[in-house]
């Protein structure tokens, strides 16, 4: 029953910590931020600026420059908008920056693009406030789920050692452990199925819960939890 139950964890952890890794990897993928430049930095001076940019402010992972003339092309794909850029004379559209920060960046600062605010070439900053939000959340979830399985598996192990210590010292016979063992690593089999069943009747939404290789884990548990049980029935034995 103890395999069963500690595999059954163990596979639900897996499955959490793998669906907050994923949610957290798709809203970073859309959190960056666009810096508008003021319509007096022609594109050499653009340039410089970016690499300067880049050299003084390590949470930069990459930086993209996009000219009046590009923002202008990309504009026009826009049906709408491309018929009122026609009337004008002349572009409207500023020269922009769209620069992607470290994690530590989005969360260690109030604003991620925050050093460049009293820049004179910069008109303006935007960025998805509640991206980070939801950024942040996630990876707060993920280390608490961390530092639940951290806590699990340490005192799995800890229990597992003065069960398999007991066991060495007494001197039990080996045939009673292995059936014990072949016992735990049936009930974590039987977690892993019933978890299976369980994520199938859900339906394709909980395919999410269904890490890599999570009936690996349930197993090993299983197995630990049986050694350690049959370590401390020993003991009581004698």
């Amino acid at each position: 029953m103890l395999s069963f139950l500690l595999g059954v964890t163990s596979a639900l952890l897996l499955g959490l910590q793998q669906t907050l890794g994923s949610a957290e990897n798709a809203v970073k993928r859309s959190m960056a931020v666009a810096v508008l430049l003021s319509g007096s930095v022609n594109d050499a001076q653009a340039t410089a600026l970016l690499n300067s940019l880049k050299a003084r402010d390590p949470e930069i992972e990459s930086a993209v420059y996009m000219s009046k003339a590009d923002a202008l092309q990309e504009a026009s794909k826009d049906p709408a908008l491309a018929k009122s850029l026609m009337l004008l004379k002349e572009n409207p559209l500023p020269a922009s920056f769209v620069l992607r920060y470290s994690d530590r960046a989005w969360m260690e600062r109030s604003e991620p693009a925050e050093p460049l605010k009293s820049l004179p070439e910069i008109q303006e900053i935007r960025w998805d406030a509640q991206a980070r939000t939801v950024f942040r959340s996630l990876v707060q979830w993920r280390a608490w789920v961390l530092r639940l399985a951290a806590f699990a598996v340490m005192m799995l192990v800890v229990w597992s050692f003065f069960g398999v210590y007991r066991f060495l010292v007494l001197r039990a016979p080996v045939q009673p452990l292995m059936i014990q063992l072949g016992v735990g690593v049936v009930g974590g089999g039987i977690a892993v199925l019933l978890w299976e069943y369980a994520l199938r009747c859900i339906g394709t939404d909980a395919s999410v819960f269904r890490p890599d290789g999570f009936s690996f884990l349930p197993l090993v548990t299983g197995a630990a939890v049986a050694i350690a049980c049959f370590g401390w029935g020993v003991c009581e034995e004698n």
